[in-house]
């Protein structure tokens, strides 16, 4: 542990722009492992380990977990039409332009959306700053919140690219997520707190802040850069309250919470070992818009590759970048990663048996320094497993 400390010290010494406090939390699976610490960077502000952060799309694979879940019972299929659940998406449409009125235009998809490819961003289905034909669609709509506070009424029911066609980053973990309350007659959160939460001690943990006072009193800061320094964000996009449990992104939780849930994953008390070997391997189709880290401006190309280096090959695992190939001296072939909006990082690797989490928050996403902090933290890690 101290060697971990002596490393992240270290980076948070050297010349660079200022992070704000950082939470760092590593398990592996027979517990040998434990480490959870708040470094307090350069803002002022509370430094216990157990704060609470938003850990925005950080929630995706939490959320996968309760759908893979379903998939095991009968309740769900990776492979059939979503519309049997979702009847807004039957017959999906594929916005291709614009006329010179400014209306959109579409064609019909040739095939129907399935809930893999919802988890697998690879349906067609776009976040508004993700492709320019649903950052076009979004300004003709005129002034409007970026995210409402529910899933329907901010997303809308069209796609940009055939089905399975390539890899873009979409709200398809939220979508999955109604299906999931569908199909059991619950709220996701209660889902989670039954199945998933109250399973292995996860309590301080919630969809909904409002109704948590003491979470809500021990939020961490939202920050962004300010030109040498970092200013504190006290006006933000994300609603709250909000109606529904948004699975791509309305987690709160601590290190402590999410690491329970990785060691749950890794130890099996959460999903059979046949359906984390299915959720930790490539299912793209196509990697198109994934194969090539250079395409993406660097702040997406952190938040997509996390600590990944650029000459390692990557897919797209079940709600998770899957690594081709061992990353040197860190995680294993086949391990997921993803991120979170406000810098918010983790990892799950199985084949070894281990699991890191980086929370933070702080904007813009895909923050530089904050990945190289991530590197170097994991490298550490694994350093003091091994």
């Amino acid at each position: 542990m101290e060697a971990i400390d002596q490393v992240v010290e270290s980076f948070l010494r050297q010349d660079g722009p200022p992070l704000p406090r950082v939470t760092l939390g590593a398990v592996n699976r027979d517990g040998t492992l434990h480490y959870a610490k708040c470094f307090s960077g350069d803002s002022e502000e509370s430094s216990r380990a157990d704060d609470v952060h938003w850990i925005a799309s950080a929630t995706k694979f939490i959320t996968s977990i309760a759908v893979m879940q379903c998939v095991e019972s009968g309740l769900l299929d990776l492979d059939a039409d979503i519309s049997c659940i979702l009847p807004e998406w039957k017959h999906p449409k594929i916005l291709i332009g614009f006329n010179e009125k400014d209306e959109p235009q579409f064609r019909p998809a040739k095939r129907p959306l399935t809930l893999r490819l919802l988890l697998t961003h690879s349906g067609g289905l776009a976040y508004t700053f993700m492709h320019p034909l649903a950052v076009r669609y979004q300004e003709l709509q005129g002034e409007r919140p970026l995210l409402l506070q529910t899933i329907r009424e901010s997303f809308p029911t069209f796609l940009v690219f055939e089905p399975g066609e390539q890899w873009l980053y979409g709200p398809g973990l939220e979508w999955a997520g109604l299906m999931v309350e569908y199909v059991t007659g619950m709220k996701l959160g209660e889902y989670m707190k039954k199945n998933m939460f109250d399973p292995v001690g996860a309590s301080d943990i919630t969809f909904h802040l409002n109704e948590r006072s003491d979470l809500q009193s021990r939020k961490v800061k939202l920050w962004e850069r300010d030109n040498d320094g970092l200013k504190e964000v006290t006006d933000f996009w994300w609603p709250e309250p909000v109606v529904d449990d948004i699975g791509g992104g309305g987690i709160y939780a601590n290190v402590f919470e999410l690491l329970k849930i990785y060691l749950g994953v890794m130890q099996g008390k959460l999903l059979r070992p046949e359906t984390l070997e299915l959720m930790f391997k490539p299912h793209l189709e196509s990697r198109k818009n994934l194969d090539n880290p250079e395409e993406h401006c660097l702040a997406n190309r952190n938040a997509i590759y996390n600590a990944v280096p650029n000459y390692v090959p990557v897919d797209y695992g079940l709600s998770g970048l899957v690594n081709t190939v061992e990353v040197p001296d860190c995680r294993s072939k086949y391990s997921l990663s993803w991120s979170g909006l406000p810098n918010c990082y983790w990892w799950v690797d199985i084949k070894k048996g281990v699991a890191g989490v980086y929370l933070s928050q702080l904007l813009p996403t895909g923050d530089q320094r904050a990945v190289e902090l991530l590197a170097e933290f994991e490298k550490a890690v694994y350093a003091a497993f091994e």
